[in-house]
């Protein structure tokens, strides 16, 4: 029912996507099966390592048959094929990473068990739809839950977004995404279109602005608060509102806040602050760390500090965060050692090279 060659596609598909910084690699829900990673998309032999390693710890390819070694080939059948046939031979945990840009993403296994449970209660929460459109990537822990197991547990087609037009979408329609390709969506659509629909949005805060402006379109939306090493833990359908725990989860008393799954008696560490509204409600009042999300990564003020600071061209220099239009943007301001056109323009090209594409300052003051 999970494990199909569509589903296997997708997230071989989003994970290579990840590696040529393209969505779902540029390609459509259905493709080829005969698809070249290579002379298709363009993968070279790094890449395609580099790819095979992501997937390789996803799936736990080591711990099967020899037969299932992904770089025999550069077909996507061969690779789709190698993934099914190790799920038939063990298909117990999943290994997902967690988003980040400090240090290494790091790996979190989960066992099926535990996200088939969170799903089975999922199916239960959210009406049952008559499609899923997907915009976010299937290796995600979010969006592996939400766009591959309810699919399959609903029996619903899933749809990528490059897929549908406005008139495709329908109130029984359920897209999921994150606050930064809701924000993207609802710009696309101008302002005052109606887009009735269900909606999922997970993986960091949905500023009020944005999820009143999602409501008003008349998108019924649903906010998901979870992480990569819990899985879900809450959701709220309103941004005033508390988000209340699911079920089968349950927030220990202490300091820093941690949380225990009664149907696996797993407990974790929340990376949140939270306040305990209810038993069973909760607020965030932000992270520990100060990490924030761009376009659903978490990025590192003090680490974006750090590596600008080392720019032989830089003084010193202030790294902050501000809500713009209900999406959380970078601001930097920069004191040059020598302040001229040359060496603002050399400063400018190293940042671009040495910051990733969220952690680099969408406002930057020179000075």
């Amino acid at each position: 029912m999970i494990w199909n060659s569509g589903n296997v596609q997708r997230i071989v598909l989003d994970m290579a996507g990840r590696i040529l910084q393209q969505p779902h690699a540029g390609r459509p829900t259905g493709v080829s099966p005969t698809l070249d990673l290579y002379r298709d998309l363009g993968m070279d032999s790094l890449q395609r390592m580099e790819l095979a390693a992501h997937l390789n710890e996803f799936f736990g390819l080591f711990a099967t048959s020899a037969d299932n070694y992904l770089l025999a080939s550069t077909r996507l059948d061969h690779w789709t094929n190698c993934i099914l046939r190790a799920r038939t031979e063990i298909d117990d945990t999943l290994t997902f990473r967690t988003s980040g840009t400090t240090g290494q993403a790091a790996p979190v296994r989960h066992s099926l068990i535990s996200l088939l449970a969170e799903a089975r209660y999922l199916v239960q929460l959210i009406p049952r739809p008559d499609q899923v459109v997907s915009l976010v990537a299937a290796s995600h822990i979010y969006g592996f839950i939400y766009t591959i197991l309810l699919p399959a547990l609903w029996e619903r087609p899933l749809r990528l977004r490059a897929d549908v037009t406005v008139a495709d979408i329908s109130a029984n329609t359920l897209i999921i995404g994150t606050p930064f390709t809701w924000e993207l969506l609802y710009q696309s659509l101008g302002q005052g279109t109606l887009v009735s629909c269900q909606g999922i949005s997970s993986t960091a805060s949905m500023s009020p602005g944005l999820f009143n402006q999602l409501n008003q379109a008349d998108v019924f939306l649903t906010e998901i608060y979870g992480s990569s090493d819990t899985g879900g833990i809450a959701y709220r359908c309103h941004y005033e509102d508390p988000f209340t725990l699911f079920p089968y989860v349950t927030l220990l008393a202490g300091e820093p806040p941690s949380i225990v799954r009664s149907d696996t008696g797993v407990s974790y560490y929340v990376p949140d602050r939270l306040e305990r509204v209810t038993d069973r409600s909760i607020r965030l009042l932000g992270r520990f760390d100060e990490s924030i999300s761009i376009a659903g990564v978490n990025v590192y003020l003090p680490h974006i500090r750090r590596i600008i600071e080392a720019c032989p061209l830089v003084a010193d220099c202030d790294v902050y965060a501000k809500a713009e239009s209900g999406s959380r943007e970078l601001y930097s301001a920069i004191r040059l050692r020598t302040h001229t056109e040359s060496t603002r323009d050399a400063c400018l090209r190293w940042l671009r090279d040495q910051l990733s594409a969220p952690e680099m300052p969408k406002h930057v003051y020179l000075y």
